[in-house]
């Protein structure tokens, strides 16, 4: 098992925002690659989707595993409440054990946010204490009160270097840095919450000097200077977007924007030339909540067609990810 090295390398907050911001899931859509453009880049990360808004992924300039917003065991309920809300990741299924060994291997994880389908508490409570946690200030306080030992909670723009185990203990011996750093920095991210409450937070991974650079925010909901700001911290490029490109409402209150919105977050980065969708509605929800849920619709083929009209045909690749199954970056 491997823990990672976590040191606070600036935690420069910005003022925080006062701006905030199916039916039954249908069956997941076959996957397709959704543009002709090439979808590696090769700079050396595998991404693995492990469903809703799980994943894993190991840089090769760092070694760095990471695991991000993990569901990985039972169900999903809000408030321990089926009755309210139950969703079921059939992709899950049979899956668990397997999944699980993989999360335990992780040198950090990240929880984007507090609420259960992003801080998972029965996943979270199966998981080594000493594996670092690096969140927002509401899901850092949740990774605490589980009895997580090493935990940052990070506002937005504030930033860490994070390393395998197996490089701090090398550089402890030798007195010299054996790999490079994974550099973690947190941008505005989803409003969840009363109008005066925090927003949560979205990712920025960079590898390295010249490795890969990831965004991730699991709701496409940004504050864009703050996305902005977050791309010139991580050296002004971004080669991969994980987001949801299918937008999601509640009683017709926008909770997961797409299409469109995601076009947007899309040129706001600088136009990544890799966008995985994040398939997180892709649920089996049963519950009295599950009535006011709507969706767009939008696939990950329409969204490849709306970036080929918005950005040129083939500047970005479209890849739909199959739980379990590698992406190489």
């Amino acid at each position: 098992m491997s823990a990672a090295s976590v040191s606070l390398a600036g935690a420069v907050a910005s003022r925080p925002s006062v701006r905030r911001g199916a039916r039954r899931a249908a069956r997941c859509p076959r996957v397709a690659r959704a543009s002709s453009a090439e979808a590696a880049t090769g700079l050396g990360c595998e991404y693995t989707y492990l469903g809703g808004n799980s994943w894993f992924a190991t840089f090769a300039a760092s070694g760095v595993k990471v695991l991000c917003d993990p569901w990985l065991v039972g169900d999903l309920t809000f408030w321990d409440l089926p009755e309210l809300y139950k969703g079921t990741k059939a992709s899950l299924a049979g899956r668990e054990r397997e999944w699980l060994e993989r999360a335990k291997t992780a040198d950090v994880i990240l929880l984007s946010q507090g609420w259960e389908d992003h801080a998972h508490r029965p996943t979270l409570r199966l998981l080594p204490r000493h594996i670092p946690v690096v969140g927002s200030p509401a899901a850092a306080e949740v990774a605490k009160a589980l009895g997580f030992t090493r935990v940052t909670g990070l506002r937005a723009n504030a930033s860490v270097e994070v390393t395998t185990r197996e490089a701090s203990d090398e550089r402890a011996v030798s007195g010299r840095d054996a790999r490079e750093k994974l550099l973690v920095v947190v941008a505005e991210g989803a409003s969840v919450g009363p109008p005066w409450s925090e927003r949560e937070a979205g990712f920025f991974l960079a590898d390295g000097a010249r490795g890969a650079r990831l965004y991730y925010e699991p709701h496409c909901s940004y504050v864009a200077a703050s996305v902005r700001r977050g791309v010139a911290q991580v050296g002004g490029r971004v080669d991969v977007c994980v987001t949801p490109v299918r937008s999601v409402d509640v009683a017709g209150f926008a909770l997961v924007a797409g299409g469109g919105a995601a076009a947007d977050l899309v040129e706001t980065l600088g136009t990544p030339r890799l966008v995985v969708p994040l398939r997180n509605g892709e649920l089996e929800q049963t519950g009295a909540s599950v009535g006011l849920l709507g969706t767009d619709g939008t696939t990950g083929e329409t969204f490849a067609r709306l970036c080929d009209a918005r950005f040129g045909r083939g500047a970005v690749t479209v890849q739909m990810p199959v739980p379990g199954v590698p992406i190489g970056v």
